[in-house]
């Protein structure tokens, strides 16, 4: 599939950007929202700043190195399954580093009612995953079975 913009080897998650935008939206406003404005449930105010914020900005510049490093330009005239550097450790870096980046906002206030549309974010991203997984394995068949077992999904 092709968006403007876009050029994806094997196509996406049906709606993938309208997804990733409605996650975005909804753990941003909860977000900031609990943890700025209303203060319901965080516990940023009776936590040292070094075991929350200083954490929590390290995760996030971790997820933006992760998610820089996941943007891999195909060398040949044939794309193929790459599995070098990030994605040789893990098969979906760029999903990851979202996930890692909303956790790293999360940590930064550890606001309680913001751990729901976190926990949507992972599902989502893990909806997304499985959906491209499936199309990765029809374009690329024994290819990608075979690095599936040698690279695990998430964690290294």
């Amino acid at each position: 599939m092709s968006h403007v913009g876009h050029n994806h080897v094997a196509g996406e998650a049906r709606r993938s950007h309208q997804i990733q935008i409605g996650l975005f939206i909804i753990f941003l406003a909860v977000w900031i929202l609990d943890s700025f404005l209303f203060r319901i449930t965080p516990l940023v105010y009776s936590v040292p700043l070094f075991l929350n914020v200083i954490p929590g900005i390290i995760v996030i510049i971790a997820a933006l190195v992760l998610m820089q490093k996941s943007h891999i330009v195909f060398e040949g005239p044939e794309p193929h399954v790459v599995t070098t550097n990030v994605y040789g450790r893990v098969r979906h870096p760029m999903y990851l580093g979202s996930i890692l980046l909303y956790f790293g906002f999360w940590i930064t206030t550890l606001s309680i009612i913001t751990l729901l549309p976190l926990l949507s974010v992972i599902i989502g991203y893990n909806y997304l995953a499985n959906a491209e997984e499936r199309l990765l394995e029809e374009k690329f068949g024994d290819e990608y079975r075979e690095y599936k077992k040698r690279v695990r999904k998430w964690i290294p």
